[in-house]
């Protein structure tokens, strides 16, 4: 019987490391499509129309698998909650997010949002009650030194990007927080899509209230759709599954090497790298970033066996 139980949770933990992996890279690609739509059409119009299309595309695919709408919609109190609190964090988090990379080298718009994990931890340590140990001290350092050397070191012209991106890393902590709360309640398949449903919702009021048109949108809705489904669907729905399967100190780990693909992406697509002294600042951030949550799963684990 053990024997049965431990294979078992070793097949979820594989598949969990499989979609965390796949999850990463299609959040990297996610990045460079989104750079080169951005070039063309506003963050605001990008999202409006990403997150419909993802909306009616898991409406086909999702709501007959799932006995109808109602049927989705059965959520407790505690789900519906959740589900706020991940929506309005990821409002925030996307659109700074994107109007960053719209200013900014993707790569080094992908390193800055690293940030996120920083955030995460802090939002444990706050609401959870958990405390710093001296190597995740470290790791803050590092990561705050990361910031610096990328501020400093950053071309004029992308100071408004910085800011932009690094305001989305602090909203992305929020949410990834609440994200493996909200998984507990609302199966990831489900989450994913009341949460694109509901950001499509919120931002075409947005882009309603601004009163921008179109222009530009006939160059790159190719992207816009390639987008759609690669971000708020596969990637977002991939990372859930993996909140599912793995703990979230695992999933971040691996969520790190994001950059890596994008650099890769960033660099064949577009043509497009960072200096090296950029670079120096984003490895410095990743790795505080990677040694805070190694540190963070260390400890959780000792907690469980003592």
């Amino acid at each position: 019987m053990n024997d049965q139980t431990d294979n078992t949770t070793e097949r979820s933990a594989g598949s969990g490391y499989a979609f965390a992996v796949g999850s990463t890279f299609a959040s990297g690609l996610a990045t460079v499509v989104g750079k080169w739509n951005l070039a063309h059409i506003s963050p605001l119009l990008m999202n409006s129309l990403i997150f419909l299309i993802a909306t009616i595309f898991l409406s086909v695919t999702l709501l007959p698998a799932r006995g109808g709408i109602k049927n989705v919609f059965r959520l407790s109190a505690k789900g519906w909650f959740w589900i706020a609190m991940f929506v309005i964090s990821s409002l925030l988090a996307v659109w700074g997010y994107w109007a960053g990379v719209q200013r900014m080298d993707p790569t080094l718009a992908t390193f800055l949002n690293r940030a996120e994990v920083m955030v995460a931890i802090i939002l444990g340590m706050i609401f959870l009650r958990e405390r710093f140990t001296k190597v995740e001290t470290l790791g803050v350092l590092l990561s705050i030194a990361g910031i610096i050397v990328m501020r400093l070191t950053l071309r004029v012209e992308y100071t408004s990007g910085f800011w932009f991106v690094l305001g989305g890393a602090f909203f992305f902590g929020i949410t990834e927080f609440v994200s493996k709360i909200a998984v507990r309640y609302v199966e990831p398949l489900i989450l994913g899509y009341i949460r694109n449903m509901m950001l499509a919702l919120l931002y075409w009021i947005a882009f309603g209230a601004v009163g921008r048109g179109f222009d530009g949108l006939s160059s790159v809705w190719p992207g816009v759709l390639a987008l759609a489904l690669i971000g708020p669907v596969a990637a977002r729905l991939m990372y859930l599954t993996a909140l599912n399967k793995l703990e979230l100190s695992r999933v971040a780990v691996i969520s790190q090497s994001q950059p890596v693909f994008v650099i890769l992406i960033a660099l064949l697509a577009l043509g497009q790298l960072p200096t090296f002294r950029e670079i120096t600042g984003g490895v410095l951030l990743t790795l505080g970033c990677v040694i805070m949550i190694l540190s963070r799963y260390t400890n959780n684990r000792r907690l469980r066996h003592s």
